[in-house]
């Protein structure tokens, strides 16, 4: 019997194809016990059917018969349960359904017993004779034997194939998360008038939060920050859309709220009642002596000047919600020196260990800090020490959703007049 099963199961791991097992093991089993036939079904844990794996030496009209529901069936669900099944007379024993159809096939004893591992029941083994036979403990052991080693075979076969499934899927989001930071901008506009600092650190290999710019003929930049709802796939394509939507209007329309109206039209249209972004848009003119905004449901954007922070949140609901929904505008004028910041919710909730949320006022502290630095010192570094506050308060809290930040420095000096080609 051992001999057996070792060769049994040398011949089950030549195969890496799930099917090519089971055929194998259906094939081996008529062999090795002298059967007139066999068949391995496998049980649909969603439908609680027993479905046709594989059979040796069965007819395609036998297995036409239909299928079969464990919980209908006493021999297939006692071989569930973990008892091997002797049925004596197919052709006449009242637990089987098709009668008929075993004679019609030549098959009179039959033996059953379950396919499990590790207490998770994968299907049943049957072995069929071709006469009257009482099965002896030998060939009731090997049966068993055998049930053991393509259960094996069988999760083995299937952890394979969900790790091979695991790294396409791995594979297919690297690809995508590759195509989403190539939105993100490599490094911000130079301009006269203004010096930009960014921070982009998604928090998984897809996030929903972007920024971006968009220059414009006459020298005009424009400043979008925008935080989708979601993560993973779902919400890297919502930002994509709503990336090149805001793209794409901002470069054929002048006004602000009518930029954001048709963004906003659009992502309602495509999306489900569930779906929607915020954002916070700004135009940012040539010379450095003005900006106009318009907040859609994001958070505020922060002016610092003279250590005062003032915070802008004109605009309307965030994208996707409401149709036709309607957005105002306003416009600030600037001064050299002044500090803008604009960043996403995960900023605002990064949580320390007490579940407490850095949150506003403590934005609002580390922005006047590190805002103050002077002129000669990059505000790229002091984004940068705004997002070490953050870490320092959170300490060793992973964090629970993407953390993105740009801050606006206007230079000394003017450029001119500003209005958009």
């Amino acid at each position: 019997e051992l001999a057996v099963v070792r060769d049994v199961a040398a011949a089950l791991a030549e195969h890496t194809d799930l099917q090519e097992i089971l055929d194998t093991a259906t094939q081996q089993l008529v062999a090795r016990m002298g059967l007139r036939a066999a068949a391995l079904r496998l049980l649909d844990e969603d439908t609680g059917v027993l479905k046709m794996a594989s059979v040796a030496n069965l007819s395609k009209e036998y297995l036409d018969k239909g299928q079969i529901l464990a919980m209908d069936s006493p021999i297939d669900q006692n071989a569930l349960a973990g008892q091997t099944v002797y049925i004596e007379d197919l052709r006449t024993d009242p637990r089987v359904f098709h009668k008929q159809k075993a004679r019609e096939e030549g098959l009179f004893s039959g033996l059953v017993t379950g396919v499990s591992s590790g207490g998770k029941r994968l299907g049943v083994l049957r072995a069929y004779t071709g006469r009257r036979h009482v099965f002896s403990e030998y060939e009731v052991s090997l049966l068993e034997a055998i049930a053991s080693q393509v259960a094996t075979a069988i999760v083995n076969a299937r952890l394979r194939r969900d790790m091979a499934q695991a790294e396409k899927v791995e594979r297919q989001i690297k690809l995508a998360a590759d195509v989403q930071r190539r939105m993100i901008p490599a490094s911000p506009p130079s301009t006269p008038a203004y010096e930009f600092g960014c921070i982009y650190e998604p928090s998984s290999e897809l996030g929903g939060d972007f920024y971006d710019f968009i220059r414009f003929d006459n020298g005009d930049v424009g400043l979008v920050i925008s935080d989708v709802v979601g993560k993973g796939f779902p919400a890297s394509l919502m930002m994509a859309s709503v990336r090149s939507a805001l793209r794409s209007h901002a470069r054929r329309v002048t006004d602000i709220t009518e930029i954001i109206s048709s963004v906003n039209n659009r992502l309602e249209h495509d999306t489900l009642p569930h779906e929607f972004a915020t954002a916070f848009y700004a135009e940012l003119s040539a010379d450095g002596r003005r900006m106009k905004y318009c907040n859609a449901g994001h958070e505020p954007m922060l002016l610092l000047r003279g250590g005062v922070v003032k915070e802008l949140d004109v605009g309307g609901l965030a994208l996707g919600i409401v149709e036709h929904a309607k957005y105002e505008s306003a416009e600030v004028l600037l001064e050299p020196g002044d500090v803008l910041m604009t960043c996403t919710d995960g900023v605002l909730e990064a949580l320390d260990y007490d579940g407490q949320a850095f949150g506003r006022p403590r934005l609002h502290q580390s922005l006047r800090l590190h805002g103050a630095m002077p002129a000669d010192v990059p505000i790229q570094m002091a984004a940068k020490q705004m997002l070490w506050d953050v870490r320092r308060f959170s300490g060793l809290v992973a964090p629970g959703d993407d953390l993105t930040l740009v801050m606006v420095r206007v230079r000394e000096g003017a450029a001119g007049p500003s209005s958009k080609a």
